[in-house]
C-alpha cells in the first residue's frame, strides 16, 4: 500500500512539474509573439519618425534658404529706398510745382504708374493687357 501511495505522490509530482513546464512553455510563446508584434509596431513608428525628422529637416534647410533671400532683398529695398528718400529731399516739389505746373503733374503721375506697377510686378499679378 504504502509502494501505491508512494507511486501516486511521484506520478503527482511528475505530472505536476509537467503541467508546470507546459504552462511555462505556452507562456514563453505568447510573450515571444506578443514582442514581435510590439518590435513591428515599433519598427514602423521608427521609420515614419525618421522621414518625418528627415522632411523636417529638408524644410528648414529651405526655410533658412528663402529667408537669406528674403533678407538680401529687403537689404536692397532699404537701400532704394534711402537713395528715393534722398532725391526727395533734395528736389524742391513746391518749387517746381508753381515754376511748371503741367510738368510737375507729369512727372509725379508717371512716377506713381511706374510704382503701382512695379508693385503689380512683385506681387504676382498678371501684367494688365493695354486698354484700347
Amino acid at each position: 500500500m504504502i509502494k501505491l501511495y508512494l507511486l501516486l505522490i511521484v506520478l503527482g509530482l511528475l505530472g505536476g512539474a509537467g503541467y508546470g513546464a507546459y504552462y511555462y512553455y505556452k507562456d514563453t510563446q505568447e510573450r515571444i509573439q506578443t514582442l514581435t508584434e510590439n518590435n513591428v509596431k515599433l519598427a514602423t513608428a521608427k521609420a515614419i519618425q525618421d522621414n518625418t525628422i528627415k522632411t523636417m529637416e529638408e524644410d528648414r534647410n529651405k526655410f533658412q534658404k528663402l529667408n537669406t533671400e528674403l533678407q538680401t532683398r529687403l537689404d536692397i529695398a532699404n537701400t532704394y529706398r534711402d537713395t528715393l528718400i534722398n532725391r526727395l529731399r533734395k528736389s524742391n516739389l513746391v518749387a517746381l510745382s508753381i515754376k511748371d505746373p503741367k510738368l510737375a503733374e507729369e512727372k509725379i503721375n508717371n512716377g506713381t504708374k511706374k510704382l503701382l506697377k512695379s508693385l503689380e510686378i512683385i506681387s504676382g499679378a498678371a501684367p494688365a493687357s493695354p486698354a484700347k
